[in-house]
């Protein structure tokens, strides 16, 4: 899938990140989302009186129906509204009100056969449909980019442009470069996707480091230690996703196998792929540029990691040719040159 975010350029090996995932002001009393990877967003709706459980539970990983996203919007949204709906399904619900108030505001519609269909689970597709109608209500400004999925004829044309711009500002995202649009969305994947448009950040620094502390904790599994996995693999994040990048086949796929096993870790949000460089080596390529320039040219350069073409790039004032083909001797193909004159 097209990234539209920009890329956070930082390895994240060298240590193993501890500390909370969300400082709240209340502790939920739902306790089956402790270990769940979305927990940050419910407690956060859970504090601000969005969402309510079923006793002690949250149940993160039901289907979310269409009255019950009704209710967390209307209660997103607040106020009074006397709106009133004529759905034969609907008179008389708990929800009444709240599906009144988001046919009326135009975030949700009814069916063609004067129906709401209040118990109906919601495709991922509608959801994105239903969080875009929110956000145009809200007046959320949001460009819309296109999407390249492997199953992009499977989304409907009505629901392209919201997919298209959910997607494109990380509110949404597919798998394994899929957005799976006739999926069921979960009531914990629904509310991490209005967490997010509400916050207008995809993840925040403690999700973020949520995520890293549960990958650690496999790579810890397959390698043993975090300093074994930096001569074999690498980490970054691009926009909402974190790249695991391994080196050899048998410890990627073990490591995978770990990573989309664990409930905790939502679908998409990590990527283990295979790489040409670990930690070590994008080390070690750096500073051999570094040292060879300073040496050839008697000045400073600086240098960063582009991830995604597995490039260390080097940026300099003009240098000679002879400089060139050392810094390429010493560092191989994967340095990339930028020669930047002076004042630029």
């Amino acid at each position: 899938m097209k990234k539209y975010q920009k890329i956070a350029a930082a390895l994240t090996c060298a240590a193993i990140l501890s500390g909370s995932a969300f400082a709240a002001k209340t502790a939920a009393p739902f306790k089956d989302i402790d270990n769940y990877w979305g927990k940050p967003a419910i407690q956060y709706f859970y504090d601000r009186h969005y969402v309510s459980g079923m006793g002690d539970e949250f149940k993160p990983n039901e289907d979310i129906t269409r009255e019950g996203a009704a209710s967390i919007l209307n209660n997103i949204i607040g106020g009074t509204d006397e709106a009133t709906v004529d759905f034969k399904d609907v008179k008389g619900r708990w929800s009444e009100k709240a599906i009144a108030s988001m046919v009326d505001k135009q975030i949700m519609n009814g069916y063609e056969d004067g129906t709401f269909k209040p118990e109906r689970a919601i495709t991922r597709q509608e959801f994105a449909v239903i969080a875009y109608n929110y956000m145009n209500y809200k007046g959320v400004a949001a460009q819309k980019s296109a999407v390249d999925y492997k199953d992009e004829k499977d989304i409907a044309p009505w629901a392209k442009t919201a997919v298209d711009t959910l997607t494109a500002v990380g509110y949404m995202k597919g798998s394994n470069d899929m957005f799976l649009p006739q999926r069921h969305i979960t009531r914990g994947e629904a509310v991490n996707v209005l967490y997010r448009v509400l916050t207008g950040n995809s993840k925040t620094q403690a999700e973020e480091k949520e995520v890293e502390k549960y990958v650690f904790s496999h790579i810890t599994k397959v390698y043993g230690s975090v300093r074994k996995f930096s001569d074999d693999g690498a980490m970054y994040w691009q926009g909402d996703t974190l790249n695991v990048i391994v080196k050899k086949d048998a410890n990627r796929s073990k490591l995978e196998g770990l990573i989309n096993g664990d409930d905790r870790i939502a679908d998409g949000s990590v990527v283990v792929r295979k790489g040409a460089y670990s930690y070590n080596d994008y080390k070690k390529m750096q500073n051999d540029a570094l040292r060879v320039y300073k040496e050839k040219e008697g000045k400073e350069a600086t240098v960063a990691v582009d991830y995604l073409n597995e490039e260390v790039v080097l940026t300099a004032p003009a240098m000679s040719d002879s400089t060139q083909r050392a810094l390429k001797k010493a560092v191989g193909k994967g340095l990339r040159i930028i020669v930047a004159e002076d004042g630029e």
